[in-house]
């Protein structure tokens, strides 16, 4: 029974001591203390008002309702994967928070939330992702909370304590990813080494933008270069819609870097290259059949992959982005590209 976990919970969720919630319920702070140690439980009488004051159900409280939450939850995060996928930070915030008022205590929801809120609300994200810690015994979750926590000291400004729980992670040649590597077989070391594969053109093309103001304009352009060629190298075609996404993002920076720079020629044909790239992305089919070595083994399906149209993105890019494009934007350069998008 995890009443009084449950009880924590929803008196953290609610912004409540535990002499505040006990004076609402007319007991002593120390009876509120012992419940959420779990070293006695609230009188059965009680469990009605206490379920009422919070507005969840005496099942919930009791942690019978255990088989609809899993379901509720599980679609949650279905709910949480699709605005990720497409960019739908606020949304998903949303969602998280409205899952959290049913189900306050959800471990799986407060690791959305530290990683959903990192940024936005470091502080709280960090007093989230350390109850997590301090009461959940889920190694998949706690993992995962540890890596949110780490962005959301960075983002908070506590830099120094970022980098030392930073360094007392696994090392990569120590990581689930590389062990199963070497443990795995036929096509689901296939399939692992793929996504290794996809994971470390990722992380190429993550850091150099958070790199490449140590570097010249044109040394800029050389890193978004080097990022396209290792998703040339590792898919080989344009069939990939994650490979896509990523060239148009670089050849948008280029043009980015370039308009900056008053090289609106070389601004407008990065642009140009970043469009080409949307477009093929676009008109992918959701199952793709991918030509490259690495994954011409079995069909990609796109579903939780990809963002199914970036064009429209791109376009709302060039639109809003003033300090690029605005320089160019009564061109008829401008205007043709714009008219590409909009085929």
């Amino acid at each position: 029974m995890n009443i009084g976990l449950n009880i924590r919970a929803l008196r953290k969720n609610a912004d409540l001591s535990q002499e505040m919630l006990a004076e609402r319920l007319g007991v002593t702070f120390q009876a509120v203390s012992r419940w959420e140690r779990n070293e006695s439980y609230p009188d059965i009488t009680l469990l009605p008002a206490i379920a009422n004051f919070f507005g969840v159900t005496v099942d919930f409280l009791l942690g019978t309702e255990s088989e609809k939450e899993a379901e509720e939850v599980k679609d949650i995060v279905e709910q949480c994967n699709e605005c990720e996928i497409h960019y739908k930070g606020e949304k998903m915030c949303r969602i998280i928070e409205e899952g959290l008022k049913k189900y306050p205590g959800n471990f799986t929801l407060m690791a959305w939330y530290v990683y959903a809120f990192q940024r936005m609300n470091s502080e709280k994200a960090i007093e989230v992702g350390q109850y997590v810690l301090d009461n959940c015994t889920d190694n998949e979750i706690r993992n995962w909370v540890n890596g949110s926590i780490i962005y959301a000291y960075k983002h908070s400004g506590q830099v120094e304590k970022a980098v030392e729980l930073a360094k007392k992670l696994p090392s990569y040649y120590n990581s689930s990813q590389d062990v199963l590597r070497a443990c795995l077989e036929g096509k689901e070391l296939l399939i692992h080494v793929q996504h290794m594969m996809m994971d470390l053109a990722y992380e190429f093309w993550y850091s150099i933008r958070q790199i490449k103001d140590n570097y010249t304009p044109d040394e800029q352009i050389a890193l978004f270069e080097k990022s396209n060629a290792i998703y040339d190298a590792i898919y080989e075609s344009d069939d990939m819609p994650v490979a896509l996404a990523r060239k148009m993002r670089n050849y948008q920076g280029m043009a980015e870097v370039s308009l900056l720079g008053k090289d609106v020629n070389n601004g407008l044909i990065y642009m140009k290259k970043a469009v080409e790239c949307a477009i093929k992305h676009d008109e992918l089919p959701e199952i793709v059949d991918c030509k490259a070595i690495l994954f011409n083994q079995h069909p990609y399906d796109r579903k939780y992959e990809a963002v199914m149209n970036i064009c429209d993105e791109l376009k709302r890019d060039f639109e809003t982005e003033d300090e690029f494009y605005e320089c160019i934007r009564d061109t008829e350069a401008y205007k043709d590209i714009i008219n590409m998008l909009e085929k």
